[in-house]
């Protein structure tokens, strides 16, 4: 398998200690550690890629991130719950200042990806529990509601099941 890349948003270590504790009492409840695999993030693209060319693109979005401004991103109150996805997390709500942004990751992905593909505007979110069966789990209180967005996470899978390591860290502004 090619080296697969993704691009995430990787909360600092204050918030990840508060959401960390939450995410494996529910993994504990629900049975199952699969999200465990991958650190506390939220996905910015729709899916990983393999890159044509990994420095290039890295140049580029480093050039990108200078001319970005940081901003807050806000969760909501409480976890969500979706039975019918067997998923738990933390729903980040959607600006058009994230939206924009997202958008133009999903355009420099595909700029440099071997294989080009459209953006699934998914709610932006933290997976605390997948897959999963939540049914009877209840809404837990949310540790942390507002977090700074000011970086980028690249992030690499060597093998197809194994979990993404982090890269480098890209400062926004």
């Amino acid at each position: 398998m090619a080296t697969k890349f993704n691009l995430f948003f990787v909360p600092h270590f204050n918030e990840r200690k508060r959401i960390s504790p939450l995410r494996l009492k529910i993994c504990k409840l629900v049975h199952s550690n699969q999200a465990l695999q991958n650190p506390v993030h939220v996905s910015l693209i729709s899916s990983g890629f393999n890159a044509r060319d990994y420095a290039a693109f890295e140049n580029e979005l480093r050039g990108f991130c200078r001319h970005e401004k940081p901003f807050a991103i806000k969760a909501e109150g409480f976890t969500s719950v979706l039975p019918d996805r067997f998923w738990t997390g933390i729903h980040i709500s959607r600006t058009e200042k994230l939206a924009r942004f997202q958008k133009k990751l999903q355009d420099l992905r595909n700029k440099h990806a071997t294989k080009k593909e459209k953006h699934i505007f998914r709610p932006p979110h933290i997976t605390l529990a997948f897959p999963a069966k939540v049914d009877g789990l209840k809404k837990f209180k949310n540790p942390v509601v507002s977090m700074e967005f000011d970086r980028i996470t690249v992030v690499k899978k060597e093998e197809e099941l194994g979990p993404y390591r982090i890269v480098k860290h890209v400062k926004i502004g």
